[in-house]
Order: C-alpha cells, then structure tokens, then sequence
C-alpha cells in the first residue's frame, strides 16, 4: 500500500496527478531502464521498461517523457517529481543543452500541452515512498537486459 502523505499536493488541489519518475543506468552509459509510478485519486499505475543501451541522464529524461505521453488529460494538475537535479535544470531552469537535444526538445513540446503542471526536486534514496517505487521499477527494467 502506498503512504498518501507523499503526495502533498493531494491536500491543496482537487484531482492531481502525482507522478514519481527515475532513470537508471548499469555502467554510464550502460544497459538503462526507467521507472514511473502514477497515482490519480484511488488509481495507481507503474511502469517499468528498458530502453536499452543509454546514460542515466537519458534514462531520466526519458522516464518524465514516458509518463507524460501517459496522461490523456492536459487540463489536470500534473505534479513530476524527480531526483535528477540535470533533468529538472534542463526542463525547468532553461538550461543549456548541449547534450540530448531531441529528447529535450521533444519533453518540452509535451509540458506546453498542460495546463497546470509542476516538477518538484525530491530526494534520492530518502526512504520517499514515490520515489523508491520508481527507483525500483527503473532498477527491475535494468536486470530484464543485462
């Protein structure tokens, strides 16, 4: 069972969408997986699948693109939390990019079609319930490939 009081903003807004994103790499670059964990009122969903031979900075972006070309609604709150201090510099902060450009550009074509959306820095390996479960799924897609 899931521990609600991760999902903070569940207090504050009607009909969020919580979604815990990682990427995972065996090796940098390395055989690569990504783990997503969605959760809207009482539904939840996972996934965990290998996206093949990439860095972790791949496997990162890739994790928030697979969860955003999940949702069917742009109208709903849609809270990304992520422990990838890259991916939310270079999706929020306007970064640079120098590396990774297509799948960059691509998440940041996806994010206009939202209404109301937020990526939140969580801390990594913290015993943060979301998070843990899409570190998990990511680490799982990994040892289905190597």
């Amino acid at each position: 069972m899931v521990n609600n009081s991760i999902f903070q903003d569940e207090k504050t807004l009607d009909d969020v969408i919580t979604i815990y994103t990682d990427g995972a790499s065996s090796g940098n670059p390395g055989p690569s997986g990504i783990g997503v964990f969605l959760k809207f009122k009482e539904h939840e969903k996972e996934l965990s699948e290998s996206i093949g031979y990439a860095t972790n900075n791949i496997a990162e972006l890739t994790a928030i693109k697979r969860a955003l070309l999940e949702l069917k609604r742009y109208d709903l709150p849609v809270r990304i939390y992520t422990d990838s201090s890259y991916a939310l510099g270079i999706l929020t902060k306007q970064w640079k990019i120098t590396k990774n450009q297509e799948i960059v550009l691509e998440i940041r074509e996806l994010i206009k079609k939202f209404k109301n959306i937020k990526f939140i820095k969580t801390k990594g390996h913290a015993g943060i319930d979301g998070n843990e479960k899409a570190d998990a799924l990511a680490t799982k897609a990994i040892k289905r490939v190597s």
